[in-house]
Formats: structure tokens, sequence, C-alpha cells
């Protein structure tokens, strides 16, 4: 999944909501200090009132100005203007509102100017503060997207040049592709060679790459080359190639400075995505809860039936390639994956996945906590540290991201979920892993926030019913 930046004031929501907030604490800072009382001033009905026009001018000069254009690049001194004018603009608005409706002798009008002051000091701190945030997560190299390039040797370092000139950007550029020289393990600006074009897919198959920029518009095969990089789940920027058939979403948007199509399987805004996220740590703290009770319950019956640890982790491959250590409940004995390559005769799965009936290396409490999905509950954990969501695709072992062909890959375009589409079809049913990869992906360009309401729901049902599970 691809996502995009925005545009308007909705992009911005974070610097509106935080304004909000910092007109009320200087308004209530202010009330303070010139009446000196730890009293709010919502207790007044005058002051009250004027609260909520401050609230209404705010939100209305946000929507429908310039605002917060360039809010990020902007310097303190250009801040410091910006912010001026915002709290002037709400002052006079407010002494306007507060004359026309007859109440100029209901308030203190030093109190006003002190507003006035105050809000303008405030406004500053607190988006400056706001501002370095976002910076510093910007600068985090696993918040950010890998990028590959594909272009041709001789417009390498004018490309790595014009990105770094962009220092907004929320990718990390991992390696060029030339298209006409085989020049992998030379570097441009530090940045490598990663791979030729004919050898890509496979690079990409076993790496980590989250997005695709095509800079040549003279590329042949351009069409074909990004179709088979959607097929991966990889999103393609590539400089206004249309096709009259083309799998995924289709924008057109600036891109480290170059005016690109950009082609996923699912493009969403970052405030819908941000909402997904805010659900799953909302939803992991919950189910952290969840685990705590039940490891009092199963821990001990686990110990006993297998000494040893209650808890079993593994590497598992999240995103686009990404490594992380998984938790579960301890369902098996210590041995199981040392056991697992004497039972592959007996995998009835077809492709990439393995899964035995009545097996033998599951503990007797296993079968009922693997039922009712019990096992998987300190997954949460991975949920709250952000390697998994609440909803998603199943992570693959190591082994199995080994072995997978070109577009299986799709299936880890998004962040592997608690639960997912698969998991809510009958999984213990379904025994060609084809037919995996088809529910994956169908979830990934299909998703929305109810489409995961939907899952999660029946996630619920299955975990009390324990129907599809085995």
């Amino acid at each position: 999944m691809y996502k995009r930046s925005i545009s308007g004031w909705i992009k911005h929501i974070d610097f509106t909501l935080l304004d909000v907030v910092a007109l009320q604490i200087a308004y209530i800072l202010a009330f303070m200090i010139r009446f000196r009382t730890f009293s709010f001033p919502y207790q007044n009905d005058f002051y009250l009132s004027a609260a909520k026009v401050i609230i209404v001018v705010h939100i209305v000069i946000s929507a429908f100005t310039s605002e917060y254009s360039g809010v990020v690049r902007r310097g303190f001194l250009k801040e410091c203007r910006y912010c001026f004018v915002h709290s002037s603009i709400v002052f006079l608005v407010v002494n306007v509102y507060i004359i026309a409706m007859k109440w100029a002798e209901a308030y203190s009008r030093v109190f006003l100017y002190m507003y006035w002051a105050t809000s303008f000091i405030i406004l500053i701190l607190f988006r400056m503060l706001l501002k370095k945030i976002i910076l510093k997560r910007m600068r985090i190299a696993k918040n950010r997207s890998v990028l590959m390039v594909v272009c041709k040797r001789d417009e390498a370092e004018s490309i790595a040049e014009r990105f770094e000139k962009d220092k907004f950007h929320e990718f990390v550029l991992g390696g060029f592709v030339f298209i006409d020289y085989d020049s992998v393990g030379e570097t441009v600006r530090d940045i490598p060679v990663v791979s030729t074009l004919e050898d890509f897919y496979d690079y990409a198959k076993k790496s980590v790459v989250d997005e695709v920029f095509i800079s040549d518009d003279n590329l042949k095969s351009a069409e074909e080359f990004a179709q088979e990089l959607l097929d991966m789940g990889i999103a393609v920027h590539y400089r206004l190639i249309f096709g009259e058939e083309e799998k995924g979403n289709r924008i057109v948007e600036k891109y480290g400075g170059f005016s690109v199509l950009t082609v996923g399987m699912n493009i969403k805004y970052g405030p819908v995505l941000m909402v997904k996220r805010i659900i799953d740590i909302l939803g992991s703290l919950v189910g952290l809860l969840a685990t705590f009770i039940c490891m009092l319950i199963f821990g001990p019956i686990i110990y006993i039936q297998s000494p040893g640890s209650i808890f079993f982790s593994q590497t598992r491959i999240g995103k686009n390639g990404r490594q992380f250590k998984i938790y579960k409940f301890r369902s098996m004995y210590p041995d199981a994956e040392k056991r697992k390559q004497e039972l592959m005769a007996q995998n009835e799965m077809d492709g990439q996945m393995f899964k035995v009936a009545n097996d033998p290396r599951i503990i007797p409490i296993g079968h009922f906590i693997r039922k009712h999905s019990i096992d998987e509950l300190p997954q949460f954990f991975n949920v709250l540290k952000g390697d998994m969501s609440l909803v998603g695709t199943r992570p693959p072992t190591k082994d199995e991201f080994e072995n997978y062909a070109i577009h299986h890959k799709a299936r880890l375009g998004f962040a592997p979920g608690l639960t997912g589409l698969w998991q809510v079809s009958g999984r213990s049913q379904i025994t060609d892993f084809e037919q995996v990869v088809k529910l994956d992906t169908e979830y990934i360009t299909n998703w929305s926030l109810l489409l995961d309401l939907k899952i999660i729901l029946k996630t619920i049902k299955i975990v009390f019913t324990g129907r599809g599970a085995s």
C-alpha cells in the first residue's frame, strides 16, 4: 500500500488541532494571571462564550486560508509572523463579537490584551515543538519508505542531488538500478547500485523495497515493468506514462520535485492510516490486558505439560520484507521446529505454508488455545510496537518467504495483522496457498476502515465459536 500525501487544510489536521489546544491554554493562562486565580474561565458564561468563538474563528482561518502551507519548512522568524497574524485575527474577531453582543462591560480589557500576547507565544512554542517532532520522525529510517530509482547511469547523479535537496520527504533512497549499464557494486553519492534491470525482480523479492521511481520516460517496457512491480505489492512512480489497462489505483503528484504518475494496489491518505494506527494502539492496550489474564490462567498449564518458556518467539517477515520477532503463547513442544522437517511429507498446504492435521508437536492444552486463537494474544505487543496491525495479512516465516514467487510478495504490501480476510474465510479449510495470496491481495486492494471493522467482528465470533481454526 502506498501512503499518499494530501493537500488542503486537512493535510495539517495535526497542526489545526494543536492550535486549538494552544489557543485554549493561552486563554486559561491569561485568565488565571489576570484574576490571580486557579479557576477556569469556562465557569463564567461570558468567558465560555468567547472561548467557543475562538475555536470557530481558528477553524475558519485554517480551512479557508493558506495558514499551514509549507508549515514544516518554515523557519522560526517566518513562523513568528504567521502566529502573530493568526493570534491577531482571533483577537480582533473576539473583540468584534463582544462589542456586537454588547458584552464589553463583562470582559476585562487587560485580560483580552494579555490573551493576545499569550496566544502568540504559545502558538509559536507548540508549532515549533510539533515541527521538531515531525522532522525527527521523518529522519528515523524505519518510519520511511525505501525507494529504488530506475534510470540511466548518466542521470543518477542529478537525480540523487535533486532528491537530497528535498529534505522533507518520507522516503529513504535505497539504491539505483541502471537501465543501460551493469554497474552493480558502484555507488552514486554513497547510494549503491543494487541490481541490473533484468535481475531487479529477484532483488526486490528478497529485499525491502516499498516504492520504485522510474525516471526514464523512454523505457520501452515501462508499463510491463510497472505491472510486474505492482504484482509484488510495490508502489510505482513514473513520468506520466498512461496505459489503456492498468492494475491498482493511480494518482498524478509531485514526488521529490518530479511530476510523476503513481500507481499502487491501494492509495490512502495519511490521516486515514493514522486513524488505523490509533485504533491499533487502543486495541493493543485492551488486548494486552486480556493477554495478562490468559497468562495467569494458561501459563501454569503450559509449563506443567511442557516445561520451558510459556512464550514462543519467531522471526517473521513483515511489510515488504521487513523482519521482526513475533510472540505467541507456546502451544507446541520446545523441539517443534526441529521436528517440522520430519512432517513435511504430511503437509496439507499446496504452496509456501505448512499445516498438518493432528500435529504431534502440539501439547494437550495447545489444541484448545489454538482453536480459540488464545496463543495469538501476545501479538498485541507486536501491534503496540508497530510491527503488526490488528487487521492485515498473515506474516510468513523466513523459510516460506525465501521460496516466494514474484507475485507472492504482493501480500506483503501491507502491515501484517493479528487477523485478516484469510483468517475469517475459513482458514483451516483453505489448503491452496494461491488462495491465501488471493485473499490477502484482495484485502489490500479493497482496504478501508469499514472492512477492518467487519473483519474484527467476524474474528470475535470465530474466537468464541472456534470455527475455521485448527
